[in-house]
């Protein structure tokens, strides 16, 4: 490697952290994070007390973001200070700074993995690329589980395919151990377990057959790692495993989310959803390398698999929620970067192109990049039409701290995302509309599209990004 491309290297990578640290913690608290803060302090008390079985908080189970939020808590003596809403976005910053940096260590092993399976242009694109995608980068400085989840997953792969190539035991174990940490993040992670497999039959039956011996020494890997970091399956192994099999079935037929986007609309959602999170430049990479396919099948084969796999998957799946299209980033970037390593006549053109998007990103979405809807295809106003739209928390805190500047005598009644405002907003809060209710907080969604209420009518303050305002505070009495 040359000292210009270590140079870059380096570059993107501070790049990667520098649009994802600054004012985490006050930038926004998304739907899920108040639910893992509690359930990360019961995780610890549970730890504390002996009482492993209650380690089990949720079926999804997100055991690493909850070991990460314990131990944080504990370190910095915050336990149980998250109702303080004078202390809650430092807390919250604590905890996604810590996700951050485990996500850029994450990435910094998948560049060295990539190196070696693509070369270094490759793995210096896809580097780039993910350092600068608007709504990953908004998704990453959320405290939730998708990204944990997506980075883990797609390392396994990545290692599974070191290990194909180079036949080093270490790197199959090695492959086991992420792919658990990922189905310790989340559930959805198994997807990419038939894959494995498939790399693993493949590569033995050419070399020496021993398909069964290696596969089991991955579940056994995978099966030990679980385990041991997974305090409950230590004293209720079958208990456990049969609440996890049962919202693993339940995913793909049973869950509410799904009646919400039905019919034909339910087969093409997530290519949607790419259309609109994805950033132009790296759509038409994406485009292009499928396009090219057979330019780039032979190195590639395994990457166009498992993006292809896993868009089926989540389509099959009943639950239709757009941040899920995260868990294809990694392979479709992948595919993009590749596809950018062929277009040497225009690179410089491309390296301006994506400098330019990214400074025109931050200026619109800084520092609520979940909020990014692609101008290409009409923005968010396009996205509320399509019915595409959602709020997962963002803007609510910009709400409470406003309505903070009021005092603390007011009644506050949010309809929507109530704990996405409740950490932050220090007078009271209601659950319900009633004559002392003197402010009310509505937001933009897709069943929602239109910025009015019957309770509040007088507007006194609205928010967003510098594309559109989505969220309203009202004003009753």
């Amino acid at each position: 490697m040359t000292r210009r491309t270590q140079i870059g290297f380096i570059v993107l990578l501070l790049l990667f952290l520098a649009l994802r640290i600054p004012y985490l913690g006050w930038d926004l608290s998304n739907s899920d994070a108040a639910r893992w803060h509690r359930r990360s302090e019961r995780f610890l008390t549970a730890v504390k007390q002996m009482s492993f079985g209650d380690t089990y908080q949720h079926y999804q189970p997100g055991v690493t973001l909850m070991w990460l939020g314990a131990v944080i808590k504990q370190v910095t003596h915050t336990y149980s200070l998250t109702e303080n809403a004078d202390y809650y976005p430092i807390i919250h910053g604590y905890i996604k700074t810590a996700l951050v940096i485990i996500l850029f260590i994450i990435l910094i092993i998948q560049s060295l993995l990539i190196r070696k399976l693509f070369g270094n242009e490759t793995s210096l694109f896809y580097i780039g690329l993910m350092a600068v995608e608007p709504y990953l980068i908004g998704i990453d400085r959320w405290m939730h589980l998708t990204s944990l989840e997506t980075y883990l997953a797609f390392t396994a792969f990545l290692l599974i395919l070191y290990w194909r190539k180079n036949s080093k035991t270490w790197y199959l174990v090695l492959s086991s151990v992420f792919l658990s940490l990922a189905f310790l993040s989340k559930l959805t992670s198994l997807s990419v377990l038939p894959l494995i497999f498939l790399v693993i039959y493949f590569r033995e039956r050419k070399i020496n057959g021993k398909f069964i011996q290696q596969g089991l020494l991955f579940l056994a890997g995978f099966f030990v790692t679980s385990i041991l970091l997974f305090p409950a399956l230590w004293v209720q192994l079958i208990e456990v495993l049969m609440k996890l099999f049962s919202a693993i079935s339940g995913a793909v037929g049973d869950d509410i989310r799904g009646q919400y986007f039905t019919g034909w609309f339910s087969l093409v959602y997530y290519v949607v959803i790419l259309a609109f999170k994805l950033s132009p430049i790296t759509l038409s990479l994406l485009l292009f390398a499928l396009l090219i396919r057979k330019h780039l099948w032979k190195n590639y084969q395994w990457i166009y698999i498992y993006f292809l796999f896993s868009l089926l998957v989540l389509t099959v799946s009943e639950k239709k929620i757009d941040r899920y299209s995260i868990f294809l980033f990694p392979s479709l970037i992948l595919l993009s970067a590749a596809a950018m390593s062929l277009l040497n006549k225009y690179r410089y053109i491309l390296y301006a192109g994506i400098f330019l998007y990214t400074v025109c990103v931050v200026y619109f979405f800084y520092p609520v990049y979940s909020a990014y809807y692609s101008p290409a295809f009409g923005g968010t106003q396009q996205a509320i039409k399509v019915g595409v739209y959602e709020n997962s928390g963002e803007y609510f805190s910009d709400a409470a701290f406003y309505l903070n500047t009021l005092g603390r005598d007011n009644y506050l009644y949010v309809p929507n995302n109530y704990e996405s405002i409740s950490y932050f907003y220090k007078g009271k809060m209601q659950r319900e509309y009633n004559d002392q209710t003197t402010h009310m907080v509505t937001s933009l969604d897709f069943d929602r599209p239109l910025a009015e209420n019957r309770l509040c009518p007088q507007l006194v303050k609205s928010f967003g990004s510098r594309d559109m305002e989505v969220v309203f505070v009202w004003k009753c009495r």
